[in-house]
């Protein structure tokens, strides 16, 4: 029998080849879900953590070791300062457990100053040097850092676990590998979503078992978070991506649906990334909650942010707005912490006066919102008969206010989008007076396939919950071996109608 294939293929060369392909790490390329490099990788890692997944420490050690490795593959030898990040809370949360009164209050604040000043520099030393430079008129050069991978998520992932063994939520993790798991468990990694320990590290020790019922819904998540990414939200940026580079070279209505289009791809984007998490998890018997949950069908501002990103949401409302005193110190006060609050979000997710001004937008609708809400239950407590709630107004209603919510949130998304305030004012400025009807007419024809997809977008995205909750049930009745078809299915679809360049992941720049 001739070997000579198998030699050739399987000799030293290629091997070492192989190892240093493996090893190599770019930090402009990050080692996306959608990277076939990663498909393939996560099969056969699959392989080892069946053979494991009853060995309950070795399990653990498979699932960091390769959570390492993949957050390698993104960041290189910025895991160093991640593990150094893990290392001192690790060890601070022990103390902060044991210690009584200032000391434990002290330990507190040097956990979190710890784990902040890596973000603060890394993500906001440029913006500081250029703020102080234009105030001072100093002249100190930028760093022009690279920004770590997923900084800002497990930045706060460590600041909660931290604060949530300081109120004594849960007790301090004496296992290292525990902890350990709990920040580097992979699927939410990079981009969220931010995982609370109270939830996540009880499962570590009993995962769910991996069954038929278990499959088709980890496969349906990412196949859904697939289809949401590459069919939808690359698409979409295409045309936002290009609009925006000059935006006054545009006609109003070329820039209204370009406001659109960056509207729907943000959020296919995010929840398409949130859908392939949850799903990979699922596949290895950990539950994530849910990031996302129909948020541009939200009546008012305050719904729309118990929808959207709930994992962040949630965490500014635990961590900085009930902190601060929340609705407990006056109604004034309180609008001061919605503030804060949003402006501490905005400036999360990045270091640029957009994003703070995003947030003060986000604060300003919120304030109002619950100003409105208290004088609306006043009049309706006077005149009951009258009330919004009424069975004949509600339903008009809440369509206006929806759409009302929607518009104002895809004007905001413009700031987060645009490249300067210049250009988000020219981009808002041309469609508010440089619109007109025929633009339209002359868009169906010479771009028809930007006009479908945002139709195919807004239906995903506005269609009753209740018929997609049927819809989705009745899917996954569907038998366990028929879904080998429809993964290669909706995988031939992504193939026929993505882009050659897979855009990155939206949140991999917070």
């Amino acid at each position: 029998m001739n070997f000579s294939w198998f030699t050739d293929t399987f000799s030293a060369e290629h091997l070492r080849v192989a190892v240093l392909d493996a090893l190599r790490y770019s930090t402009k390329e990050p080692w996306f879900f959608t990277e076939f490099t990663f498909l393939a990788t996560f099969g056969i890692f699959l392989l080892g953590y069946a053979l494991l997944f009853k060995q309950e420490w070795l399990r653990k050690v498979y699932i960091i070791l390769f959570s390492l490795f993949f957050y390698y593959k993104s960041s290189g030898p910025f895991l160093l300062l991640f593990g150094l990040m893990i290392v001192s809370d690790y060890l601070f949360a022990i103390q902060i457990e044991k210690a009584q009164g200032r000391k434990r209050k002290l330990y507190v604040w040097l956990a979190i100053g710890y784990s902040l000043s890596f973000l603060l520099y890394f993500k906001y030393v440029d913006f500081f040097i250029a703020n102080c430079n234009n105030l001072l008129h100093t002249d100190f050069s930028a760093k022009s850092l690279f920004l770590p991978i997923g900084i800002s998520f497990y930045t706060f992932q460590s600041i909660s676990y931290i604060l949530d063994v300081y109120r004594k939520d849960i007790p301090a993790t004496k296992d290292f590998v525990d902890y350990t798991f709990y920040m580097t468990f992979f699927p939410h990694l990079v981009a969220g979503p931010i995982v609370r320990a109270k939830d996540f590290l009880p499962q570590i020790f009993q995962p769910q078992a991996i069954n038929t019922t278990l499959f088709k819904d980890s496969i349906f998540r990412i196949i859904i978070g697939l289809v949401k990414k590459l069919f939808i939200a690359d698409y979409l940026a295409k045309y936002a991506d290009l609009v925006h580079l000059a935006p006054s070279a545009y006609s109003g209505g070329e820039n209204l649906l370009a406001m659109y289009a960056y509207t729907f791809q943000i959020y296919f984007d995010f929840s398409g990334y949130s859908d392939i998490a949850i799903g990979i998890a699922l596949m290895l018997g950990y539950k994530l909650k849910e990031n996302f949950d129909n948020p541009y069908t939200a009546s008012n501002i305050t719904i729309f942010w118990r929808k959207w990103h709930i994992s962040l949401s949630s965490w500014l409302r635990d961590y900085i707005y009930i902190p601060l005193g929340g609705n407990r110190k006056g109604e004034v006060n309180m609008y001061v912490f919605l503030f804060i609050t949003m402006l501490v979000g905005g400036f999360w997710h990045g270091a640029d006066w957009r994003f703070v001004f995003w947030g003060f937008a986000h604060g300003a609708a919120l304030a109002f919102h619950k100003a409105w809400s208290t004088l609306l239950e006043t009049k309706e407590g006077a005149k009951a008969e009258h009330s919004v709630n009424s069975p004949w107004y509600a339903f008009p209603a809440k369509i206006g206010n929806t759409l009302l919510t929607f518009h104002f949130v895809a004007v905001c998304w413009i700031f987060f989008r645009a490249r300067s305030f210049q250009s988000a004012y020219d981009s808002i400025r041309t469609m508010l007076f440089k619109s007109q009807w025929v633009d339209f007419q002359g868009f169906w024809f010479s771009r028809p396939e930007i006009v479908i997809m945002l139709c195919v977008a807004a239906s995903i995205v506005f269609f009753p919950v209740v018929i997609k909750q049927q819809l989705f049930g009745w899917i996954k009745k569907i038998p366990a071996w028929l879904w080998i078809f429809i993964m290669l299915f909706a995988l031939q679809i992504i193939t026929q109608f993505r882009d050659d360049v897979v855009q990155p992941f939206i949140y991999f720049q917070f």
